[in-house]
């Protein structure tokens, strides 16, 4: 996989003698596969001498254009992208899907006759407009991963993996932690962790760097990192390599090299073993992917997964906000359209998590007699297991944050003092999109870590098949007329088959799996129509390949208790199970289990 830089420049383009070696041009990356595919990240400036190299290439004909989001500095080159206007060609243009306006609508802006003279219509080749949201989809031999960053505009970052290698490109992105964006990585919020997943283990990240840990108190809410946080998520994640990226226009050539200074400086100091560079224009990086060559491939999710409900169903709550956040945060939904938030009492919020599942709850520091930590601790005893995802978010001044960040109490995130509208509207419709999906993610078990601890004991992960465990899954599929049985296994952030009959991949993301839920619990998890389960209907294992309708799971335990994984039966079609056919389910998965004790692969060998 080559990676090459033509813009790296951010907010606006900045030729000069002073920005030669790093570039001018904003943001625009190249990434083409050995395969010969061709993905293009972000449209800035730099697309227009990428455009035309390609046209004197001739490589122009099929690409892929993955925009992070529409801010002018990543699509102002997109009206000078000569491939466009060539009949003969055909382009993919994958954007983050917006709240009531479409992708396409919205880069159209830009080309209205007030600012531009050629219209979007004027644009010849075939070209198709796809919205993501976070998940995963392919593009020829390459997985491509989205995640929502933390911008004031809707902004997702791209994971591409491929020919065994990852590159991450992470551009706008504020810390959530202001503490982390001045270099305090212990005060990382559950934000921060999540972006740091989605680097780990990385060949490359392309990340924000615009701000030093010192000019960022006034930077605070401009949706943009700094060169102390791009180096210790990447060093949290275990990259190999960090590009430094979205330079600051007021900076030259020899500022930037200070900062590269500066950076490795750190990583010396941490005792890290990280290579940072400045992403610089013309420049190019090969990715031979010894990091990942051995790993099995994985089943890819889909985010191209559009929500069957509009933005008018969706229901956010607020309560105890002092009346100017709560003016802020009336104005942000109403520039999206969201017209169902509601101001409610702390028994009436209560009483509505209990019945219903609202988009998105809001809490702020004025709750009488209450402490919005503990009543969010509240709220999530009060929800079903399904339910348990509703964001919650809690609104204060930033000394009142809790050392934990809320983190055992359920909370999902923070807004904290002072905020910007346009910092407001971006959060809501991230976690508004994410409700939209009838899809829930499991949540993590209690016993998380000593779960994991358990699974790793087994010493099954990643080895060959057996037959101990095969004869069962066929065993099952045969009695009970089913395509598939697997012999799960939950990893860290994958579902790991011992067995997989009737299903071709050895692993797939956590978040997808219905095992992932299975584990919550004790009792059998039947699913009998997953186009009917909220949890289930919009997740991409569901209305993708392998389009999967019914599911019967039962909990495997290891010998100490702990529940590591499910045995079960999934169908193409939905249906129902009797009480026969279910205590059969049963009995094979306690004989799985009796496999998962070590001492059974001696009696075995």
């Amino acid at each position: 996989m080559l990676v090459r830089f033509w813009g790296t420049r951010g907010s606006i383009a900045t030729p000069g003698p002073a920005t030669l070696r790093y570039g001018g041009n904003t943001s625009c990356v190249e990434i083409t596969s050995d395969a010969g595919d061709l993905i293009l990240i972000d449209a800035g400036t730099g697309a227009n001498a990428l455009g035309k190299a390609l046209m004197e290439q001739g490589r122009a004909k099929r690409g892929h254009i993955l925009i992070s989001h529409t801010h002018w500095d990543h699509i102002q080159g997109l009206p000078f992208f000569a491939p466009l206007f060539n009949p003969a060609n055909e382009w993919h243009i994958y954007g983050p899907r917006a709240i009531g306006q479409s992708l396409k609508d919205v880069l159209a802006g830009q080309m209205d006759y007030s600012y531009f003279p050629v219209t979007l219509n004027a644009f010849a080749a075939n070209v198709q407009f796809h919205e993501v949201v976070e998940g995963a989809f392919t593009i020829g031999e390459a997985r491509i991963v989205t995640h929502y960053l933390n911008h004031p505009a809707l902004t997702v970052g791209y994971r591409i993996e491929a020919d065994g290698a990852s590159v991450v490109y992470a551009s706008d992105h504020e810390p959530y932690s202001a503490q982390s964006g001045e270099g305090h990585a212990d005060e990382a919020e559950r934000g921060d962790l999540a972006h740091v997943e989605f680097l780990r283990d990385a060949d490359l990240v392309i990340h924000d760097a615009q701000y030093t840990a010192a000019e960022y108190p006034s930077k605070l809410g401009w949706g943009h990192s700094t060169i102390e946080y791009a180096v210790d998520v990447a060093i949290a994640a275990n990259a190999r390599q960090l590009a430094l990226y979205h330079h600051d226009p007021a900076r030259s050539d020899e500022a930037i090299d200070r900062l590269i200074d500066a950076g490795r400086q750190r990583v010396s100091s941490l005792g890290a073993d990280l290579s940072v560079i400045g992403a610089a224009e013309g420049a190019a990086i090969e990715l031979l992917g010894a990091a990942n060559a051995g790993k099995p491939g994985a089943f890819v999710p889909s985010s191209l997964v559009k929500p069957t409900s509009s933005i008018a169903e969706e229901l956010v709550l607020i309560a105890g906000l002092p009346e100017s956040d709560r003016a802020i945060l009336s104005e942000a939904t109403k520039a999206d359209g969201v017209p169902s938030v509601s101001e409610v009492s702390i028994d009436k919020l209560k009483a509505i998590v209990e019945v219903a599942h609202p988009s998105l709850i809001i809490l702020g520091d004025a709750l009488a007699g209450a402490d919005p930590v503990a009543l969010c601790a509240e709220l999530r005893l009060l929800q079903s297991e399904t339910d348990k995802d509703t964001p919650i978010i809690v609104v204060t001044d930033q000394s009142a944050v809790p050392a934990d960040k809320g983190q055992s109490a359920g909370v999902t995130g923070w807004l904290t003092r002072p905020y910007s509208m346009q910092y407001v509207r971006s959060r809501v419709r991230a976690w508004v999109m994410r409700s939209m999906l009838r899809w829930r993610t499991a949540a993590l078990p209690e016993d998380e870590e000593e779960r994991q601890a358990a699974v790793a004991r087994l010493g099954l992960l990643d080895t060959p098949p057996e037959e101990r465990f095969d004869r069962h899954a066929r065993i099952a599929a045969a009695a009970l007329d089913a395509p598939i049985a697997l012999v799960t296994l939950i990893d860290r952030d994958r579902q790991w088959y011992k067995s997989h009959y009737g299903f071709d991949f050895s692993e797939t993301s956590r978040d997808v799996g219905f095992c992932s839920h299975a584990i919550l619990g004790d009792e059998p998890l039947v699913v009998n129509d997953a186009l009917q389960d909220d949890r289930f209907a919009d997740n991409p294992v569901v209305v993708g390949d392998p389009h999967v309708r019914f599911y019967a799971g039962i909990p495997l335990h290891a010998a100490d208790g702990a529940r590591v994984g499910a045995f079960c039966i999934v169908d193409h079609k939905p249906r129902r199970l009797s009480a026969a056919q279910l205590r059969m389910l049963k009995d094979i998965a306690r004989l799985v289990e009796e496999e998962l004790d070590p001492r059974a692969a001696a009696k075995a060998g």
